[in-house]
């Protein structure tokens, strides 16, 4: 029992690296696809990395301990080698930031002592000649 307990709660803290790519119709016959890359992880106070995904793609491990990839400039990265890939522009880039707290005032003496982040880039891509 003790032991399944300490599985899921690092099951829940561990961060998460993830790049999705969808294709459909919709989007119209020059288009690539849609790109969504996307970082999360737990920090200490808000500024103490405790872990987070790995953005190293080759890498064997899927999330960094006491590392911080929650930078907007490796989901960039990453995005622009998805791009390159598929021989495609990126248009219509978001990015959207948040930092959650785990245990706010409400049920925590101390609030703010665990911090969720997470890092979102999300891009159209169009084909290289194809029509924008």
């Amino acid at each position: 029992m003790k032991l399944s307990l300490i599985a899921v709660a690092l099951a829940l803290c561990v961060g998460c690296y993830s790049v999705e790519v969808a294709e459909s119709p919709i989007l119209g016959a020059s288009s690539a696809g849609h790109v969504t890359v996307s970082n999360y992880g737990w920090t200490l106070f808000g500024y103490v990395p405790l872990v987070c995904g790995n953005s190293n793609a080759e890498s064997w491990c899927p999330f960094l301990f006491f590392w911080n990839d929650l930078k907007p400039e490796l989901a960039k990265a990453r995005l622009d080698a998805v791009a390159a890939e598929r021989d495609a522009i990126e248009t219509d880039v978001w990015y959207l930031g948040t930092n959650d707290v785990l245990f706010d005032a409400y049920y925590s003496p101390v609030p703010w002592v665990i911090v969720y982040k997470e890092v979102n880039l999300s891009a159209n891509l169009v084909k290289r000649g194809g029509e924008r």
